[in-house]
């Protein structure tokens, strides 16, 4: 019975990520979307971690394959702007769309190949100790974590940081 329920529960989880990547949000045929946990905090809670992550899925039936356009890799504060990178992450507020928080590029690779039906992510932990060591003011308010897939931004997840 357990082994039924635990393969019941398997099975709804991985339809449930499968509806989530339902729909490309990219021109190669990718969904992109960032996610962020705990998706609230105090300023006080300055040493719980933070799992930030840039998924990118493949909701086809054909394997999917982007030519990356590095090496040469090139890094920008605007990653719509960046070249050759697989993904990266800024957090937003209203007063700066790129850098009212820490953020990450990730890169590495000529061609990224995408299995049909498939999930992949990269993923930056960090606390709001770090933030606040990276010179980012840690001020309560809601943050917009964009993610990116090789220039092309999916969709954000939001980090509520609350008195």
């Amino acid at each position: 019975m357990i082994g039924r329920m635990s393969l019941a529960l398997a099975s709804l989880a991985l339809t449930a990520c499968f509806d989530r990547i339902s729909a490309p949000n990219t021109d190669v045929g990718l969904s992109v979307w960032a996610t962020v946990a705990p998706a609230r905090l105090s300023v006080r809670d300055t040493m719980i971690p933070i799992h930030i992550r840039v998924h990118i899925g493949n909701p086809s039936s054909e394997e999917i394959r982007v030519v990356s356009g590095g090496p040469p890799y090139v890094f920008t504060p605007d990653p719509a702007r960046s070249k050759g990178l697989i993904g990266g992450f800024r957090i937003a507020r209203d007063t700066n769309q790129f850098n009212a928080g820490p953020n990450t590029d990730w890169w590495g690779q000529p061609e990224y190949v995408y299995a049909p039906r498939s999930v992949q992510y990269s993923e930056r932990v960090l606390t709001l100790a770090d933030w606040k060591k990276g010179g980012w003011p840690v001020v309560p308010g809601v943050y917009r974590v964009r993610g990116w897939f090789n220039a092309r931004e999916g969709k954000e997840a939001f980090l509520i940081i609350t008195p």
